[in-house]
């Protein structure tokens, strides 16, 4: 999983450098004072991030049926992401507006549990065969507009620097049952009783819904300036950081068709870097 992280960070940062050189990144008020004349043009931020994950997937049923907690259990799954930002527009010295992708991947497992308790059919569960794994594997994404305000990390000692992000999401999701892509009804509606044609479904799809995040970045260069300062002048990374942050997604919930429940409310902690 690292060395794909890896990989899939070096092909972003190779396909964005041509870009980097040739970027503006438009300023309101004039040029920004607080800007170290030592200190290359900001365009970019790359994130990497993970954290808890664990959908909403039995909300839809009111209580009367947990489809998910049965089949998976109630553990929160790990989820990793990467997000890229174009920072196109500085309001000088307020902060940066800026559009950002971001994409992730989660999964969970579990051995599919005994048949002689089955799933209530509002679920639209079709039980697997008794003692194979199950799993569910997730590729969740996303388009925001990014608010960032970095006046005190500017102007001040203070190195906090406050951001809030909302757009679109989209997740892409398939179910196994050992290698073989498995074939059940996930996306039925509150209500909805399973099938035969349901049933016959394959189960892979895609949930669409609204994203929002709100969290609090330390930039790293008040602990080694001088190091920051290398960066730059070699790499072109005006400022790393570490960040939390709040995440709510409601994938699922936009769109006339029912679609399986995958957002989530949980939280974020990752690296940063702006250049």
């Amino acid at each position: 999983m690292s060395r794909w992280w890896s990989c899939a960070v070096a092909g972003v940062l190779a396909v964005a450098a041509p870009s980097v050189a040739h970027a503006q990144t438009f300023e309101l008020f004039g040029p920004d004072s607080s800007r170290s004349r030592h200190e290359s043009t900001q365009n970019f931020l790359v994130e990497l991030r993970g954290g808890p994950w664990y959908p909403n997937t039995d909300s839809e049923f009111d209580g009367r049926a947990t489809p998910f907690a049965d089949m998976f259990g109630t553990t929160d799954r790990l989820q990793l992401g990467a997000e890229f930002d174009w920072q196109f527009l500085r309001i000088n010295p307020i902060g940066s507006i800026g559009l950002g992708v971001g994409a992730g991947y989660t999964s969970a497992s579990a051995i599919a549990p005994l048949t002689q308790n089955p799933m209530p059919a509002a679920a639209g569960w079709e039980r697997p065969s008794d003692g194979q794994e199950t799993t569910l594997q997730v590729i969740p994404g996303y388009a925001v507009a990014v608010v960032r305000i970095d006046v005190l990390a500017r102007r001040t000692v203070v190195p906090l620097v406050p951001y809030v992000k909302y757009g679109v999401g989209y997740a892409y999701w398939w179910i196994t049952n050992g290698d073989t892509l498995s074939r059940r009804s996930l996306g039925l509606s509150p209500g909805a009783s399973a099938t035969d044609s349901d049933l016959g479904q394959a189960a892979t799809g895609g949930s669409l819904g609204t994203h929002f995040a709100a969290g609090l970045m330390l930039r790293l260069d008040v602990f080694e300036p001088a190091v920051q300062r290398g960066w730059d002048l070699q790499m072109g990374v005006n400022h790393s950081y570490v960040f939390a942050e709040y995440v709510r997604s409601d994938l699922g919930a936009l769109g006339s068709r029912p679609q399986l429940r995958l957002g989530t409310e949980t939280w974020n902690v990752g690296l940063a870097m702006e250049f």
